[in-house]
């Protein structure tokens, strides 16, 4: 099939514009224009598929027909659990002709199984008060009748539109200017995600200064990316920030990449990307299997320019490392490009200095002294304070404290209206992040929620979490998660550990760990840990980030399989 396909060009015929559009669909008519479009890849780095902006145009209003034969009214909300695949950018923009509302979401049976994601599923619909849901053939089969509203599946609607004559754009209605666009939820740090209405307002704001100001976009420029759609990064970032600065970009599921991130390396070496994102573990993942490979491709990686990066704290050793390890294969260190953003934003609200290198200071917290990674300066039209949660005063510089943010891609509200989003008279939102500001740039240390109360003391669980790692590395990332719990009327500390099923098996390796791990939390915070292990890997959220609060959620409610305490010697 490779070798009937053909990757769209890197360099365009028609003038690059930088997302001064209205809307998604004016968006893609200029783009169309051209002959750059989407790219699609396997796990073995073999083309499969292939969809420029001209046909992505003419396929996705013949599928807008298809969707209008189903009887869905104006304004309707559909879920799409969402795939890297040429049909998903085709439904999700036949909504955008039709004046349907899209609410992508991602397929994840982790902790609990399919019970608990058919449970969140429920939720989902019942908040966004969808009228279908559209997936793939496997997932719809998976599902089976569990849900509530009927199931339609990507290829049959793609197969069926193409029996249809392309439809004149009369025929149609198209969002406006003043529209909604879509639905994003949140990552998933919790089993609740949240859904806000981005509008195509948001999209252009938003877009536009990224573009311009945060990757001053350049005809030359090709992206790759491997983040899934139903994440902002993926679909913002890349799916729409692609249609609105007409540029061709190379993807990879977010699962095969996991399987094989080389492939990453490897692809973007061969069509010279200059621009890709990936939170901090797929950098870290990525060193490390070719750190390990017995057989190293050659890469030529000169061409990456912007090396987006963020979605956790960011360490500048592990920046260092991995400049280090590809260096010889053109990387440059000051292609690193660390940036803040949130859902509740639209996308991004700061973003560093391209062609400088990353900004690092060193976080001062009750505990420990750790070097840290600047998230950058705010865009254009975007504003960042730091208040004293108890207070509300403004902080001064370096001093540590909740984040709001200001501009004018920001959502006041959920939409369910269920949990409203804490804002204040100015016109800020608070961000659920601390950290603080240093001659205008943003430094983040973690998430208030993820602040472990005992005795009055505040202790980060990333503090804790970081400096475990520093002494004992071979822990691995994202294997352990310091949580709270309540013990006997008290706020403890307990230590999630995800072992491989070899460390499960030594049962003297774990009584070691745990005392080892206990020791060093006394020395660090001068607080008892309960250690508890399990086999089960600990969850994410989709930007790969540690989703603590789904962890410590899965622990109480019993989801998850202890099969060793360091209190209980289970």
């Amino acid at each position: 099939m490779s070798s009937e396909l053909v990757v769209t060009p890197t360099l365009n015929s028609i003038p690059i514009r930088h997302g001064d559009f209205t809307t998604t669909t004016e968006a893609l008519a200029y783009a169309a224009g051209g002959e750059a479009g989407f790219n699609f890849f396997n796990v073995s780095g073999e083309l499969t598929g292939v969809l420029d902006y001209k046909q992505m145009q003419a396929q996705s209003m013949r599928v807008a027909l298809q969707l209008k034969q189903q009887g869905f009214s104006r304004h309707d909300r559909l879920i799409f659990i969402a795939e890297t695949s040429p049909d998903f950018l085709l439904l999700f923009f036949a909504c955008q002709y039709l004046g349907l509302i899209p609410c992508p979401i991602a397929f994840t049976v982790n902790l609990g199984g399919m019970p608990a994601y058919l449970e969140k599923l429920d939720r989902i619909i019942a908040s966004s008060q969808a009228k279908a849901i559209i997936s793939s053939q496997a997932i719809a089969d998976a599902i089976g009748k569990s849900v509530s509203i009927p199931t339609l599946v990507y290829s049959d609607m793609v197969h069926q539109a193409q029996q249809l004559d392309r439809p004149e754009l009369s025929a149609l209605s198209p969002f406006t200017a003043d529209e909604p666009a879509y639905i994003q939820f949140s990552s998933g740090s919790t089993t609740h995600p949240k859904g806000v209405q981005i509008s195509q307002r948001d999209l252009h704001t938003n877009i536009y200064a990224v573009l311009r100001y945060g990757m001053k976009l350049r005809p030359e420029d090709r992206s790759f990316n491997w983040l899934p759609f139903h994440h902002n990064m993926g679909m913002i970032g890349f799916l729409l920030a692609s249609v609105y600065g007409q540029r061709t970009v190379d993807c990879l599921s977010a699962e095969n990449f996991v399987q094989n991130p080389l492939i990453w390396l490897e692809l973007m070496s061969k069509y010279k990307t200059a621009i890709t994102f990936a939170p901090v573990f797929g950098y870290q993942f990525a060193m490390k299997k070719y750190a390990e490979s017995e057989n190293k491709p050659s890469l030529d990686l000169s061409s990456l320019r912007v090396a987006g990066i963020g979605g956790d704290l960011i360490s500048p050793d592990m920046l260092k490392m991995f400049s280090g390890c590809f260096a010889s294969s053109g990387f440059n260190y000051q292609s690193f490009l660390p940036s803040y953003g949130l859902t509740e934003t639209t996308l991004a609200v700061t973003t560093s200095d391209v062609d400088q290198p990353p900004v690092i200071d060193t976080l001062t917290s009750e505990l420990i002294q750790k070097p840290i990674v600047s998230c950058g300066k705010a865009l254009p039209g975007f504003e960042v304070k730091i208040i004293d949660g108890a207070t509300q005063a403004k902080l001064s510089e370096r001093e540590i404290g909740q984040i709001w943010v200001k501009g004018p891609s920001i959502i006041t509200g959920y939409i369910d209206d269920q949990a409203p989003i804490e804002s204040d008279n100015e016109g800020y939102i608070y961000t659920g992040d601390l950290g603080y500001l240093w001659q205008d740039q943003l430094f983040i240390s973690g998430r208030e929620k993820d602040v472990i109360i005992i005795r009055g003391r505040n202790i980060w669980a990333q503090d804790i979490e970081w400096s475990l790692l520093q002494t004992m590395p071979q822990i691995g990332v994202n294997n352990i998660a310091a949580i709270s719990i309540n013990q006997q009327q008290e706020e403890r500390m307990a230590i999630l550990f995800s072992a491989s099923e070899e460390l499960a098996a030594d049962h003297n390796q774990l009584q070691q760990l745990a005392t080892e791990i206990q020791n060093l939390t006394r020395k660090i915070a001068g607080v008892q840990a309960r250690v508890l292990f399990t086999t089960q890997k600990l969850p994410l959220t989709s930007s790969g980030k540690l989703a603590r609060a789904q962890a410590k959620e899965a622990y109480l409610s019993g989801n998850m399989v202890i099969i060793y305490d360091s209190e209980g010697h289970i």
